[in-house]
């Protein structure tokens, strides 16, 4: 889950140079962009704090990752 993880966090970035972008924006463009559940992730994470997912997601098992994509 460490490179999905790294590959988030660059976008992450990416998106935070936009200064008219939230985090809570960014969080939900991430999820939207890694057909992550974002629902299901921000009621893991009790908030929607892009970094708190790509640590979120590093800490993963790859089969735990399921649960938290759509299919």
């Amino acid at each position: 889950m460490y490179e999905l993880a790294t590959k988030i966090e660059a976008r992450l970035w990416e998106l935070d140079k936009n200064l008219e972008l939230s985090y809570e924006k960014i969080f939900d463009i991430i999820c939207q962009e890694y057909h992550l559940n974002a629902n299901s992730i921000e009621k893991a994470l009790n908030c929607k704090c892009p970094f708190a997912l790509t640590g979120f997601i590093s800490e993963l098992e790859s089969q735990e990752l399921s649960t938290y994509e759509y299919r």
